[in-house]
Parts: C-alpha cells; sequence; structure tokens
C-alpha cells in the first residue's frame, strides 16, 4: 500500500465550477433553555432572556447581543434576520412556528451554528483493489466520499439546510457514525491500475456542510 497526497483537478478541466457550500459564524456548544411562551414587542421574562442569549450566539443574526428581557426592537430585528435564514415568514414575532424551530436548535446544544467545518490534511493510502481517504476538520463532522472513473458532478444546494448535490458512488456518513474532528473512508471493489475521481465532503452536527474540489488517485 502507498500513500499518495491528491492530484488536484484544476476547475477548467472540469468544465463546470464546484459548489463550495460554507457560511460563517461562531458554534457555541452549551445547553439552551427551551423558551415556553410566543414573544413580541413589549414581552418581559426569563423566556425573552433565553431568546436573547441563544440568538446571540450567531453575530450575524444578533449583532448587538444585548441580553436584557425585554423584547424590543433590537430583538424584533433579529428574530426577523432568523426567519429569514431559516425560511419562516418575517413577522418579527416568536409565534408557534418560530418557537418550534428555536427549541429544536436549542435542543442540540449547538447555538446558531453556521459555520462549517474546514477541511485539511486530505491525503489517500492506494491498494490494488481500494483506497482509503484521510482527512481532519476543525470541528466535530460526519465525513463523507463521492468517487467515480470520471469527475463526479455537483450542484449547488437549493434550499436552507439542503445538500449539495453530487454524483458518482458514496460512502462514508452513516447517520451519526464517524462524528470526529479526523475521517478514514474505505473505498473498496476498485479495479487495479486505474484513475479515480473523488469529492470528499464534511456534515456537522448542525447540519452545515463543506466540500472539496475534485481529486484524484490511481490504484496500485
Amino acid at each position: 500500500m502507498k500513500k499518495i497526497i491528491n492530484s488536484r483537478i484544476g476547475f477548467a478541466s472540469m468544465g463546470a465550477l464546484m459548489a463550495i457550500l460554507f457560511v460563517s459564524s461562531m458554534g457555541v456548544q452549551k445547553a439552551h433553555a427551551a423558551i415556553s411562551t410566543q414573544m413580541d414587542i413589549g414581552s418581559k421574562g426569563a423566556d425573552v432572556t433565553a431568546l436573547q442569549q441563544f440568538l446571540a450566539t450567531n453575530y450575524s443574526i444578533y449583532p448587538q447581543g444585548i441580553v436584557s428581557g425585554y423584547f424590543g426592537p433590537l430583538t424584533a430585528a433579529a428574530v426577523v434576520q432568523f426567519q429569514v435564514n431559516y425560511d419562516i415568514s418575517q413577522v418579527g414575532r416568536v409565534g408557534p412556528q418560530t418557537m418550534t424551530k428555536i427549541n429544536n436548535l436549542m435542543a442540540t446544544g449547538f447555538g446558531l451554528d453556521t459555520s462549517a467545518a474546514i477541511i485539511s490534511n486530505l491525503s489517500v493510502n492506494t491498494g490494488t483493489n481500494s483506497a482509503t481517504i484521510n482527512w481532519t476538520t476543525n470541528k466535530l463532522a460526519r465525513g463523507q466520499v463521492f468517487y467515480d472513473m470520471s469527475v463526479p458532478m455537483s450542484n449547488e444546494a437549493t434550499g436552507h439546510n439542503q445538500l449539495p448535490y453530487i454524483g458518482g458512488m458514496a460512502a462514508g456518513a452513516n447517520g451519526n457514525l464517524g462524528v470526529a474532528n479526523s475521517q478514514s473512508i474505505s473505498l473498496t471493489g476498485l479495479q487495479s491500475q486505474t484513475t479515480y475521481y473523488y469529492i470528499a465532503r464534511a456534515i456537522d452536527n448542525s447540519g452545515n456542510v463543506s466540500m472539496t474540489i475534485p481529486y484524484y488517485f490511481r490504484t496500485n
């Protein structure tokens, strides 16, 4: 078995640009208290405090980050931005739909994490009829590899929390298994002395996705 550094396919040879999906923010890995009441401008109390603390985990949604326990115009604007991000009617108040979405996200313990994992240290170990793709990420994620004897085609995601389409055969990312900062995904049943093209993808616990451009390796 030999270890090779990835060979990279240039964008010009791909025929189309790859979609590399990621958005930036700070992920917060701590539990958040669920909210139990609907809220609008003028609301006060513990639920407003919990709401503000949660919204403040994402600077792009609530840049002021004020936790006052009072639902004022700044909190309403943050709720609108939250609703934009999650395809909810932008009414600026916390109704049943918004409250359900917020509580579901709170239950994950990751806050409003919209930062995709950064893939690095990508390498390949090749055998006669197999290969193992290895990489690391800067945060916990599930790994997935798409591979074929031709360059896998891909399309951008079509909506919020939708995964980009990638063609070819898939390996890895089985449920919650493999959630880690390092990935090692084995491809078996390959043809010997054959060039394969692949794309690595990482999906974190909040559903954020990152992916590489196509690379290739050749079996022994």
